[in-house]
């Protein structure tokens, strides 16, 4: 199943991941292909862009073949395993892109 959750070194993990899950961390600091460019996130955290804007470019961002190569991997691993997809945003609103790339994984 696909599953998220943070982790930051204030707040700790949101939900600790199981030892068994497969933890991917899909943050910029990680370098994780699926993270938003600096140019997206800062935009949006210095309020340049709005929760709306981001997601279209945060897709466009995403549509590509390396990136649809990795969400394909990562739908067809959650049959067989928990897959936890990990941020260090601790949002109780889900502004935080490992909302949108659960949603474009789940309909791929």
């Amino acid at each position: 199943m696909l599953k998220e959750t943070y982790y930051n070194r204030y707040r700790g993990w949101g939900v600790k991941p199981p030892e068994d899950a497969i933890v991917i961390h899909i943050t910029r600091s990680a370098g994780h292909i699926l993270s938003p460019s600096i140019e997206l996130l800062m935009s949006y955290k210095e309020n340049r862009i709005n929760w709306e804007q981001y997601i279209v470019r945060y897709k466009k961002e995403m549509n590509n073949e390396v990136c649809k190569g990795v969400m394909k991997r990562i739908k067809e691993t959650v049959v067989e395993k928990d897959v936890y997809l990990v941020c260090v945003c601790w949002n109780k609103e889900k502004k935080c892109h490992r909302f949108l790339l659960m949603k474009m994984i789940e309909s791929m």
